[in-house]
């Protein structure tokens, strides 16, 4: 099967229009709705209906771009870069990332890079901003993903943004339609991350605005230590909503959006001058993890806001 006409077919799904899908493509209307009525004819099944705002999928082309999103995606990384010297990288590639983003990022920005660079071996330190700018600093770590902070020895590029939450055990009353004021979190002795920038410093920046004293029962960068002590109803915490997902699903957490004011994490995409890799291998891992960042927000995978609309440059502020 051709494989540009599952290409084709993706954008038109994702468009809703098959005239907005040949814009973007670069093809022709008439020849875009040829390609689709030979793959329809390849399969055997209808994959579109029209409306009046253009075309959605049937439930067969619902299946078809659930299994072929994925695959196409990879084989198009591995054909781009099969064979490249960015492929046969002989030094690993040492990438850092922030615990609360672990869990929900750490699985499919591994498959992405693996795709794309099969022959290029990976280390991954997870650790907070100061200790991931340090291990950069000192050449144990390439490309990290940290909160932003004012350093002039990195260099960065915007990654995404993340609502953070109040987060609670069983016996706790926080529930997702009901926000909490910033005020109450008072009312709750709170684990706190050790670490400066990132949630501990949207915290303390909204404590001093406000007027609020933290309450912290214990300090730790181990969202895992976090959320067990939250779990058996010993203290609440903030912390992205993708850190527990899996917990909520179990019942083990509660949670809460925090208003008044709302609190966000920001993630950067950091290296520094004194990198040694390839600058076009570099390049290109900055734009495998952002394609990965941007695939789960859009997904609603991960309830984030991406924010890297441009190319990333480890040259460039």
């Amino acid at each position: 099967m051709d494989t540009h006409r599952l290409k084709y077919f993706l954008r038109i799904a994702d468009e809703g229009s098959i005239t907005r899908a040949a814009r973007t493509l670069g093809v022709a209307q008439p020849a875009l709705s040829r390609q689709m009525r030979l793959l329809e004819e390849d399969l055997g099944i209808s994959l579109f209906r029209r409306t009046h705002r253009g075309v959605e999928l049937t439930e067969e082309g619902e299946r078809l771009r659930a299994s072929t999103a994925a695959p196409l995606r990879q084989l198009e990384r591995a054909v781009l870069y099969a064979g490249s010297v960015m492929a046969r990288v002989e030094r690993g590639l040492r990438l850092g990332m922030l615990p609360t983003m672990a869990e929900v990022f750490a699985p499919p920005m591994m498959a992405g890079l693996k795709t794309a660079f099969p022959k290029v071996g990976f280390h991954l330190t997870v650790a907070n901003t100061e200790q991931l700018i340090d291990a950069m600093l000192n050449g144990w770590v390439d490309i990290a993903m940290v909160n932003p902070v004012p350093d002039d020895r990195l260099f960065h590029r915007e990654l995404l943004a993340e609502d953070l939450v109040a987060v609670g055990g069983p016996a706790s009353d926080l529930r997702p339609d009901r926000p909490l004021p910033f005020s109450e979190l008072a009312d709750h002795p709170l684990v706190v991350p050790g670490s400066h920038a990132g949630i501990s410093n949207a915290l303390h920046n909204a404590a001093s605005r406000f007027n609020v004293t933290i309450n912290a029962f214990l300090v730790t960068d181990s969202v895992g230590v976090t959320k067990e002590l939250v779990a058996a109803d010993l203290a609440h915490a903030v912390i992205p909503l993708s850190a527990c997902g899996n917990d909520l699903d179990a019942g083990r957490l509660r949670y809460a959006p925090i208003h008044e004011p709302t609190l966000t994490q920001e993630i950067v995409l950091a290296t520094t001058a004194q990198l040694s890799l390839p600058r076009k291998f570099c390049v290109s891992v900055g734009t495998v993890i952002r394609e990965e960042a941007q695939r789960l927000t859009a997904s609603g995978v991960w309830p984030a806001q991406f924010r890297s609309p441009n190319p990333w440059d480890p040259k460039r502020i």
